[in-house]
């Protein structure tokens, strides 16, 4: 298998890394991961570079793994270029450009523009290959992180404007409470949904979660017990182009829908957000079981709670397992938790 170099985005410590993992998985591809570094993930898999870029939010740029070194100097990158089998990777006759990032303030002594030059330099007197900063055929990324220096060669770029361009207040139908297009799509990722299976969320609200799912090539499944939320989430989608869904006004405790591939949900919690009256653990102990009936086996819930409010011996008797747990700073006063569970 050949290694993948993910740059992620370091917007959380723990969530880039995550989501993807789990869109690999969601690609029904195995991987072994090489290495973890800050904002970088090594793994081998089979998986395809432009349809993971199609699907991550919390990524910039995905490429092939040629070297990792660890700096000391600038001549230990040489070093390993020369090492690395770069020569099979390029093809001869081409144009390519360098580009060397740091990750945060790591080995502030390294000049990037000197060493990008030197890396040119070097790349040069052992393949055919000219210099080319504006339109190269080829891009090979440097990413100076923790101690170390890892190379590869792009191969998908993660369009992160576009998601600028969902931001809520873009939309049709705006509602406060509605996740960030970024934290959506990461969960839709972390739900493990597949590209051409079902997704829902029994708490749609107006359709933040069900945007991304629709836009991954899934099948959005909504429920809210509020109407006039239905209607939005039915305007936001059709707004971004998605045909294929299926919206119902209905209870999250009480499910009348398909079995479903996924589930992706963010129930109301948050000062923005309305229960209708009942407690945040009734809402969690009859919606979690709900969920659970409607979910294939072995398919995955990634579903967002308050610090205070612990799932997982909600969501144990319901016959979900936890798989992993993130917590998310939203303000002063609330912290969110995000985690995905597994059907039995």
């Amino acid at each position: 298998m050949k290694r993948l170099m993910m740059v992620l985005s370091g917007e959380h410590p723990t969530l880039p890394t995550a989501e993807a993992m789990a869109a690999i998985k969601a690609e029904h591809k195995s991987y072994k991961v090489v290495d973890q570094l800050d904002q970088v993930l090594i793994a081998e898999t089979k998986a395809d570079p432009e349809v993971l870029a199609s699907r991550l939010a919390m990524c910039r740029e995905i490429c092939w793994h040629l070297c990792t070194a660890e700096v000391k100097r600038p001549i230990d990158v040489l070093q390993a270029i020369s090492s690395s089998d770069i020569v099979d990777l390029l093809p001869h006759g081409k144009t390519f450009a360098v580009h060397m990032r740091r990750v945060k303030r790591y080995l502030p002594d390294i000049n990037l523009p000197v060493l990008e030059k030197r890396i040119a330099d070097l790349i040069m007197s052992e393949i055919d290959f000219k210099v080319d900063l504006t339109h190269p055929d080829v891009d090979i990324i440097g990413i100076l992180t923790s101690d170390y220096c890892v190379i590869g060669v792009s191969a998908a770029h993660v369009e992160r404007t576009k998601f600028t361009l969902r931001r809520p207040t873009m939309r049709a139908a705006f509602h406060p409470s509605t996740l960030m297009p970024l934290l959506a799509r990461a969960m839709v990722n972390l739900a493990r949904t597949p590209r051409h299976g079902t997704l829902l969320d029994p708490f749609c609200g107006v359709g933040g979660i069900l945007i991304e799912a629709g836009l991954i090539g899934a099948k959005p499944i909504g429920v809210d017990i509020e109407a006039k939320m239905i209607d939005g989430a039915r305007q936001n989608l059709e707004a971004f182009g998605v045909k294929d869904y299926q919206l119902l006004v209905g209870d999250a405790r009480h499910l009348d829908v398909p079995e479903v591939d996924a589930v992706a949900t963010d129930p109301p919690y948050g000062r923005q957000a309305t229960t209708a009256g009942v407690e945040l653990k009734d809402m969690y102990g009859g919606a979690l079981p709900s969920i659970a009936q409607v979910l294939k086996r072995k398919g995955y819930v990634c579903i967002t709670s308050p610090a205070g409010l612990e799932l997982e011996g909600i969501a144990q008797s319901a016959g979900l397992r936890m798989i992993e747990k993130h917590e998310q700073r939203v303000h002063k006063s609330l912290t969110r938790r995000i985690y995905a569970f597994r059907k039995s």
